[in-house]
């Protein structure tokens, strides 16, 4: 396993269910994924593309490019995703991610959010 693999199976999907497709593409439901763009924009991890799913294959594709952002700019990512979200409901997504080498050695500092039993 590579330490962007580790990285992102240990830490970033930390809780999260995904399902994995051919090798390092990680599916998610919709719900599931709007919480991994929200800690890819807190923790610098960035995006090239969006792949939508819907019954096992790939429907849609969106890259950074046609969004004019950089791949470290997630907020591209995040008008996509609603973008298609609100197209269909059931569509699942993955994404072509982009970790530093900055980010892979500093690994241990990050901590992902966990939501208060209270709220």
């Amino acid at each position: 396993m590579t330490p962007q693999e580790q990285f992102l199976t240990q830490i970033l999907f930390s809780d999260l269910n995904y399902e994995v497709k051919k090798e390092s593409i990680y599916v998610f439901n919709a719900d599931h994924f709007k919480e991994l763009i929200n800690r890819c924009a807190s923790n610098g991890v960035g995006a090239y593309r969006l792949l939508v799913w819907k019954d096992n294959e790939v429907v849609k594709i969106a890259t950074h490019d046609e969004y004019n952002k950089k791949a470290t700019d997630v907020r591209w990512l995040k008008t996509a995703y609603y973008k298609y979200f609100y197209e269909d409901k059931t569509y699942n997504f993955s994404t072509e991610f982009k970790v530093s080498d900055k980010l892979l050695e500093r690994t241990e500092i990050f901590v992902p959010k966990v939501k208060d039993e209270e709220e």
